[in-house]
């Protein structure tokens, strides 16, 4: 179906009103000419030697300016946006049928990326009650729009596309197009700044490299953000950690290190857990390659990387300094990557299974997915007990670890200070848990009286209705007692 010419004028319409608006926000005051001027500019001083030049051209590049310098090689937030919607448009938008289903699909992702943008600049309006209202109309669009995408994804499986995704460009235009952007987000890693999660799990890989144990129960690290992730998101890091300083950098490793003006403890190298939220993006992108080209061609492969590579929610979007996502955060990149590994390996059910628990020791959610996996093995009983195997024989390869390299605190038992310094940091209604950020934080009334029953009653009844029970809980059951 094609779209009308009066659908066509609308649109137009549309996008003149919006840069109407633009223009009259520019309007200024009228001022006094107050000067009229000519630009003069002063001698020059002669070149030095070409050694010289190199050397302090080098220094300056290791300085805060010279890091600013290669921070604005990269596409600022704003930018990001306008290349996003260009590599969408350019890429997956359906030009010749303009009310494709799928074009709807792709514009409500660019604007929940959109409605990302500056986002972090909330942070400093948290006192203004008319910026409180603004965030709050942000988060619900936000909410909405997922819930939108959520229903669209279910709606899409009964109801499959009637015609075939075909990418614009062709194989090597794909191709070069991807690999530009997976540079891009290689050097967005390499220039910018980790934010909190990248250093506190990497100060927590140093703890576990000096101490042999995990920070769950560290008395540095209890409690804090350095004990609040993934198991192996802490090991992942020991590789890169090892090879930038193959000695330790800290000869001791106290309970209780000396922090402030006379702190002796020495922080690791933030290169470390930029380059292991690298390797980790490296390998989302070759097992979502492998996902197009498995399932379709080689140009449906390089036509995803490019979509991937190339979205907001991994360039990073959110503020000029400090993004709300993104390449700058290893605890989105890293469990994404292992989830589409997992995905990759579909067709081989036992190891999607190592991969899925690979990729909740990394993040913890994608755990919650393993039902969608068990879903589409479900009719063929081999292929679902591998898949279950395998998860499980992984899953307690990564817990038993966890277990006898914890130790308990705060008053808790071993595995309640496991569950506190992970579940319980990001819940917890004196930290993340009282967070304004989000379409529920803070929220009371007909939205808080729903969070609670998400929360509370969604599971449960998802837990205990006969479907469920009848055919998974009690098979599992079965099979472990069986054991």
């Amino acid at each position: 179906m094609q779209v009308s010419k009066p659908g066509s004028f609308t649109l137009l319409l549309a996008i003149v009103a919006a840069l109407g608006v633009v223009a009259v926000v520019e309007l200024r005051p009228l001022e006094p000419l107050r000067q009229v001027y000519t630009p003069t500019y002063r001698h020059v001083p002669p070149a030095p030697a070409l050694r010289v030049t190199v050397a302090q051209l080098w220094h300056d590049l290791q300085s805060a300016d010279g890091q600013s310098f290669l921070q604005r090689t990269l596409p600022n937030q704003a930018g990001v946006l306008w290349l996003s919607l260009i590599v969408s448009l350019l890429i997956a938008f359906d030009f010749d049928n303009l009310a494709n289903s799928r074009n709807v699909d792709l514009l409500a992702i660019q604007a929940t990326g959109l409605c990302l943008f500056e986002i972090i600049r909330f942070l400093r309006l948290l006192q203004d009650p008319v910026y409180v209202a603004l965030m709050d109309w942000v988060f619900s669009a936000l909410f909405a729009l997922n819930v939108f995408l959520l229903v669209r994804s279910v709606w899409r499986v009964r109801h499959p596309a009637t015609t075939v995704w075909e990418p614009a460009l062709r194989v090597r235009a794909l191709m070069t197009v991807a690999c530009l952007l997976v540079v891009c987000d290689v050097m967005t890693a390499l220039v910018r700044e980790p934010d909190d999660v990248g250093f506190f799990v990497n100060l927590g890989a140093q703890r576990l490299r000096e101490r042999v144990a995990f920070p769950y129960g560290d008395p540095l690290l209890t409690g804090s953000p350095g004990a609040a992730y993934g198991p192996l998101l802490y090991v992942a890091h020991l590789p890169f950690q090892y090879a930038l300083s193959p000695t330790r950098v800290n000869a001791d490793s106290p309970d209780l290190p000396q922090l402030g003006a006379g702190a002796t403890y020495i922080a690791p190298q933030p290169l470390a857990t930029k380059l292991c939220t690298i390797a980790f993006h490296l390998i989302g992108v070759t097992a979502l390659f492998f996902i197009g080209a498995s399932l379709r061609s080689r140009r449906i492969g390089w036509a995803l990387v490019a979509l991937y590579a190339g979205s907001a929610f991994v360039l990073g979007v959110g503020g000029d300094d400090y993004y709300i996502g993104g390449m700058t955060y290893i605890s989105h990149i890293a469990p994404t990557a292992m989830t589409l590994v997992a995905f990759a390996l579909v067709r081989a059910p036992a190891s999607a299974g190592i991969a899925l628990a690979v990729a909740a020791g990394v993040g913890f959610y994608p755990a919650f997915m393993a039902p969608a996996w068990l879903g589409h093995y479900w009719d063929r009983p081999r292929s679902r007990w591998s898949f279950i195997v395998g998860f499980a024989a992984a899953a307690l390869a990564i817990a038993i670890p966890v277990l006898l390299l914890s130790r308990p605190a705060g008053g808790h038992g071993l595995v309640g200070t496991i569950l506190s310094d992970t579940f319980g940091h990001h819940t917890d209604p004196r930290h993340y848990g009282f967070s304004p950020f989000s379409f529920w934080g803070q929220r009371h009334g007909v939205r808080g009286w729903f969070f609670m029953a998400l929360l509370v009653a969604g599971p449960a009844f998802g837990l205990f209705h006969p479907w469920f029970v009848l055919r998974v809980i009690l098979p599992f059951m079965q099979a472990f007692h069986a054991l």
